[in-house]
């Protein structure tokens, strides 16, 4: 497993501590969050992280260049999962080489950018792609492994909800913060080893990381599942109203 440098882990404890600066914050639809842990706290390689968003007509504009050098490029990004034990992360994406001689981020065409770490070389991302088109359908999508790097969100027993950010640009208001909130939708929770929500009926601006994150894990004998379709949450009073989706 490799580890992100002492450089870029001290670059993002400065901008933990400070907060983000951002052009923007935008909001997207999501459409799914699936978080898992299958060994419940045992084996923390086994963790992995999808996180997914997609809105027909977005009015969202896409603000920041993640291919350029230094802080004006690279990104940031924040995962969320509420519920009974609940843990948040922050994940620096900074423009580099990996060690296949590739840059982390490249452009895809004119539509959006696209990130790649198959090495594991900066962490526990493995990808990540932000795009949007001629008509205006806005797309994200997150993969995170832990067998790449440390991954310190883990399903909630019981969740609640989560949320997904992305940050383009390191710097202070090199581009905008895309929101992508999972506090509405079908969840299902699956004691300490599973948390999903998928078709989320909001849309939602996520909350900042906290400067200290602890991880919360349980594990039970048993194996129960659940699930249920919220259409509020207790953070009803931030959402704003959805626009349209996909399914």
């Amino acid at each position: 497993m490799r580890e992100t440098s002492k450089l870029v882990a001290l670059a993002g404890g400065i901008a933990l501590a400070a907060g983000l600066v951002y052009a923007a914050d935008q909001t997207v639809a999501g459409k799914s969050l699936t978080v898992k842990d299958p060994t419940a706290g045992s084996d923390a390689n086994k963790r992995s992280i999808k996180g997914s968003a997609k809105e027909k007509g977005s009015s969202a504009p896409l603000t920041g260049n993640p291919t350029l050098s230094g802080t004006a490029g690279g990104a940031f990004l924040d995962i969320f999962a509420f519920g009974t034990n609940p843990t948040q992360q922050r994940f620096a994406l900074p423009q580099g080489t990996s060690s296949t001689g590739k840059p982390f981020w490249a452009a895809i065409g004119t539509k959006g950018f696209k990130y790649k770490d198959p090495a594991g070389d900066q962490g526990a991302v493995k990808s990540l792609v932000i795009k949007k088109s001629a008509s205006g359908a806005f797309s994200i999508k997150a993969k995170l492994t832990g067998k790449h790097g440390t991954i310190s969100v883990v399903p909630p027993s019981d969740g609640t909800g989560g949320c997904m950010a992305l940050k383009l640009g390191t710097g202070a208001g090199a581009g905008d913060r895309y929101s992508v909130d999972f506090r509405t939708g079908t969840l299902k929770n699956v004691d300490a080893k599973l948390f999903s929500v998928k078709k989320p009926t909001a849309k939602a601006v996520c909350p900042v990381v906290s400067p200290t994150t602890t991880t919360s894990t349980t594990t039970t004998s048993t194996s129960t599942t659940t699930s249920t379709t919220h259409y509020g949450s207790p953070s009803r009073a931030f959402l704003q109203p959805v626009g349209d989706l996909l399914d």
